[in-house]
C-alpha cells in the first residue's frame, strides 16, 4: 500500500465517528458524470449534481453506490440561479464508517453491509 493511501486510512481510523456540520448531509453516489461532476441522491430520494473537488482526485476513488458527505448549504440558491451543480463533496466515507453509521441507526439509507 502506498504511503499516501495508508495515511488516509490511518486518519479514517482515528476519527471513525462522522460528525456533520450545519448544511452537510450524507448522500449516495448514483453515477459519475465526468469532469469532477457526480450525481448523488439524498435520503429522501432527491437527486442532484455535486462537484467532486480536484484535491480528492488522486487520493480518493469513488464508484456508484459510495457514500459521501456533501455540503449542500447553498443548494436552493444554486438551483434558483440556474446552476446545475447544487453541492460540493466535502468528505468521502470509507466502508467501515458507513457500517458504523448503519449500526448506530444514524444512516439515512438502507445499506447492504455484508
Amino acid at each position: 500500500m502506498k504511503a499516501g493511501r495508508k495515511n488516509l486510512r490511518r486518519a479514517c481510523d482515528e476519527g471513525a465517528a462522522v460528525t456533520l456540520a450545519e448544511g452537510e448531509s450524507i448522500m449516495q453516489v448514483l453515477t459519475l458524470r465526468g469532469s469532477n461532476v457526480i450525481e448523488v441522491m439524498d435520503g429522501e430520494g432527491v437527486k442532484s449534481l455535486a462537484l467532486f473537488p480536484a484535491k480528492f482526485q488522486k487520493s480518493f476513488w469513488i464508484k456508484s453506490g459510495s457514500f459521501v458527505v456533501v455540503d449542500a448549504s447553498g443548494r436552493d440558491q444554486a438551483l434558483e440561479s440556474g446552476s446545475k451543480i447544487a453541492c460540493v463533496v466535502s468528505q468521502v466515507l470509507f466502508h467501515e464508517q458507513v457500517r458504523a453509521l448503519d449500526k448506530s441507526g444514524n444512516c439515512y439509507f438502507q445499506v447492504n453491509t455484508k
